[in-house]
């Protein structure tokens, strides 16, 4: 026997030993509920083969949902009835978000809770599934309602809107969400304040609605005008009224297309963003065709649009809408004013992105792009040596000499190696006019005057080669330079009138955002749709519609230690 037994004080402390700490290291072990051991389970399995099949859907987060999990030794989440009620209220109303509520695993959840309840909480691999499949929604419906569910990177690879999350790591929002129980105040915190979210929730409600009694449609014939009769027009007062337009009717002539219809279609064409003159043409008809399910697909879109953007804006700044032509300045998230823009034809689309505006040059020259110099510049001067002339341009070296167009052989020159630049002098001619909105982008895309302001009354401004011309450049200016003790319109127009080329910049630069939205909210409570000029809408539309997959989700996470961003699989 060894000898430190021999002494009876050692055996007792042997026995209490014996008693007391090899029970509780053994207890220690066998702690966990059996649930807790099938989450642990579950975990593993998820973080070796990166996801895991649970009643016929799958948790794809491999990395934050056994982080989660691991945090709080795989001790079940979920146990507040409030907050499961919450959070499965929250996935049947993704739907009000334009999301699917099948991508939170609504069918899954409704089945495992009716198996829990059944059992009687005796099936604890259900309610181990039930556990993770609530986290796995919470954490996808909070990055789709925050980030929105398409990347649009994937469809842009110029695409510059990137934000950031900070200062939580996303397995630490998932337990304070859980723990506050308020599940639907912690979502509804994640969505856009900008009051144009919540108008274009409520326009998707209600043309749902309108979707599920589908309006007529109108057969082609001949073109309406006022006094016009027309057997289509009951029709036609059918499909209005459908839509909620206002239709006053005189006399007893139902096929009379009269001056109350005509009044009820101008309205029409103004919220369809039509040329509105009354007149039931070609575009109107179509319009009037498009059926309310196809609108409900543009207000998701834009739904969706907004969850990328509408976050995180400052208090003042520039916004063009491309699709409607427009220009908007906004302050505190209210429109101060507006103006209407010519944008890229599109062949030349002009890209979505955000910069500032620094600067303004007032009596621009305006340099000729490589690809308008080549393919349409150097064959007109090939065909009409006086073009140059006629279009006040010149052409200069690579030393800003300007050099004689007589010394150069044309008809030897290639366009794709032409070794000088031709630039327009300033003047009333000049296609960027007398003054331009700089705003440094690697798509050398700008704000600009322009010579051609009868194009302004046109509804589609589609004209450009890309570049943002504006209607009213000089109120422009002075928004730029509100506050400023050097400069006002005053001064600039005298500086305008020397066709002196200036460049100043600006006190407070302005932000911009180049947006591109096929619906927007009209103060009347109805919507005004675009038309979608780039075809840009589709894409949009089959991302929402494909399932999400497996591993699909990557959060923009910024190191709270480096301060370097990178990104998390969830």
């Amino acid at each position: 026997m060894p000898q430190f037994l021999k002494s009876p004080l050692s055996i007792l402390l042997l026995f209490f030993i014996s008693f007391w700490i090899i029970p509780s290291w053994a207890n220690a072990q066998d702690s966990r509920s059996p649930v807790s051991e099938q989450i642990l389970k579950k975990c593993d399995y998820l973080e070796q083969f990166k996801h895991i099949p649970v009643c016929s859907t799958c948790v794809a987060s491999h990395r934050t949902i056994p982080a989660f999990y691991r945090a709080r030794d795989y001790m079940p989440a979920w146990t507040s009835k409030q907050a499961i009620d919450e959070m499965l209220q929250a996935v049947i109303e993704s739907k009000d978000d334009g999301l699917m509520p099948s991508d939170y695993h609504l069918k899954a959840l409704t089945r495992l809770k009716e198996t829990i309840d059944e059992s009687g909480d005796r099936d604890f691999r259900a309610m181990a599934d039930f556990d993770m499949l609530l986290t796995d929604a919470l954490l996808r419906l909070s990055y789709h309602l925050y980030y929105g569910k398409v990347n649009p990177e994937s469809l842009d690879p110029d695409w510059n809107f990137r934000r950031n999350i900070h200062k939580i790591q996303p397995e630490i929002y998932l337990q304070k969400v859980i723990d506050s129980g308020k599940i639907l105040e912690s979502l509804d915190r994640l969505r856009p304040k900008l009051a144009y979210y919540p108008a274009l929730k409520e326009m998707l409600r209600k043309y749902r609605k309108f979707a599920e009694n589908p309006w007529p449609v109108i057969p082609e014939g001949k073109v309406l005008k006022e006094g016009m009769t027309d057997a289509r027009v009951p029709l036609l007062v059918n499909r209005l009224m459908a839509e909620g337009y206002q239709v006053q009717r005189s006399g007893n002539e139902t096929q009379l297309y009269d001056q109350g219809l005509v009044e009820a279609i101008k309205d029409f064409q103004e919220h369809h963003a039509l040329d509105v003159d009354g007149v039931i043409g070609r575009n109107t008809l179509r319009e009037l065709n498009i059926p309310a399910s196809r609108r409900v697909d543009t207000i998701r879109v834009n739904l969706e649009r907004a969850r990328w953007i509408l976050h995180d804006l400052d208090p003042e700044f520039l916004v063009v809408n491309i699709a409607a032509f427009k220009l908007y300045f906004l302050k505190n998230g209210q429109k101060q004013w507006e103006c209407k823009v010519m944008v890229g034809k599109p062949f030349w689309k002009t890209p979505c992105f955000r910069a500032t505006v620094e600067y303004v040059v007032l009596n621009p020259y305006w340099v000729v792009p490589p690809g308008i110099l080549r393919k349409e510049v150097i064959p007109k001067i090939r065909r009409n040596p006086g073009y140059l002339a006629r279009e006040n341009l010149e052409i200069v070296d690579s030393r800003g000499r300007v050099i004689n167009p007589r010394s150069i052989n044309w008809a030897r020159v290639n366009p794709a190696r032409f070794p000088y630049m031709i630039r327009q002098r300033p003047g009333p001619k000049n296609a960027l006019g007398r003054i331009k909105f700089i705003f440094p982008n690697k798509h050398f895309v700008f704000l600009h005057d322009t010579p051609a302001k009868s194009l302004f009354s046109r509804t589609m401004r589609a004209f450009s080669h890309g570049c943002i011309r504006v209607e009213k450049p000089m109120e422009l200016a002075e928004i730029l330079f509100q506050g400023s003790k050097t400069w006002n319109r005053q001064k600039i127009e005298e500086l305008i009138a020397t066709r002196e080329t200036k460049t100043i910049h600006l006190e407070h630069p302005m932000p911009i955002l180049i947006l591109y939205w096929t619906v927007t909210p009209e103060n009347d409570g109805k919507p005004k749709f675009y038309q979608d000029i780039y075809n840009r809408d589709i894409k949009i539309l089959i991302g929402l519609d494909t399932p999400l997959r497996v591993a699909d989700i990557v959060f923009p996470w910024k190191s709270a230690s480096v301060g370097e961003p990178g990104l998390t699989i969830l």
